[in-house]
């Protein structure tokens, strides 16, 4: 009568610490997957946030929608707000997502966030804030992102976008993925690093003269080091930070932050 020899305790040892290097192996690989279906995700939600806002230039004229509308400004209306259902939860201002959402260009919520991101952005600056939503998809400001405020506001009020002022569609950034910085002197935007929970509706650039140095919102390399953007003419991408050359001018012709390459914001 013949018995089966049971495993031995080395070899089990054995066959355990095999597993354990296969998985330490394998997990870092998965991780890496995952967090690139999520950049995936971020990037196709941007080209639907492109598709959108040209959709809405078509029924405005050519004028890009406004980064945000202030309540009572009689040129646009009244709207109802709810904070369940609004993406941004910012009492008497309309931002564009929900701005899109209303007007039925963009019914989905979530197409507004980055899902790379876990945290509602509680923490941004600018009004920006969203107990629901983790934003970071934003519009670049003042290049795009104009605001329709009353009378008598006190901060900068940059002039209107228009589709007509876009010299080079295909090498302007009009979104990009957006938070706060925590090293806003730091010169080598590859290097910016992003706050939690600030994911955020706009991001600066150059031309904001007024508010630019403060760091409060930026363009941030939250994918492997690189940052998502959206063009004027629709394509998207992934890149590094320092490609959009905030270090340069707006009249140099390598610039991706400006929508023309003329000397002043028009």
């Amino acid at each position: 009568m013949k018995f089966r020899r049971a495993f031995t305790l080395i070899e089990l040892l054995v066959v355990i610490a095999i597993i354990a290097i296969l998985a330490a192996l394998l997990l870092p690989a998965l991780s890496k997957a995952k967090e690139s279906a999520k950049a995936s995700a971020c990037l196709n939600n941007m080209r639907q946030v492109g598709v959108a806002t040209k959709m809405y230039l078509d029924d405005a004229s050519g004028v890009m929608v406004p980064l945000w509308i202030q309540e009572g400004n009689p040129a646009w209306g009244a709207w109802a707000y709810d904070a369940s259902s609004f993406v941004i939860q910012a009492p008497g201002r309309l931002w564009w997502p929900d701005k899109l959402r209303l007007g039925g260009y963009l019914p989905a919520q979530k197409t507004f966030d980055c899902p790379v991101l876990t945290r509602p952005a509680t923490g941004s600056f600018g009004g920006s804030v969203s107990l629901t939503h983790t934003l970071g998809i934003g519009m670049n400001y003042p290049e795009y992102g104009w605001v329709a405020p009353l009378p008598g506001f006190g901060s900068p009020v940059y002039a209107t976008s228009k589709e007509s002022q876009v010299a080079k569609p295909g090498q302007s950034i009009d979104f990009a993925d957006a938070g706060q910085i925590s090293n806003s002197s730091e010169s080598n935007a590859d290097n910016w690093i992003e706050v939690p929970a600030t994911g955020c509706a706009y991001f600066r650039v150059p031309s904001d003269v007024v508010d630019y140095d403060v760091g409060d919102s930026r363009s941030v390399p939250r994918h492997g080091g690189r940052v998502n953007a959206a063009f004027f003419d629709g394509h998207v991408q992934k890149l590094r930070n320092t490609s959009i050359r905030y270090d340069l001018v707006r009249t140099d012709g390598n610039v991706q932050w400006a929508r023309n390459n003329r000397g002043v914001l028009p």
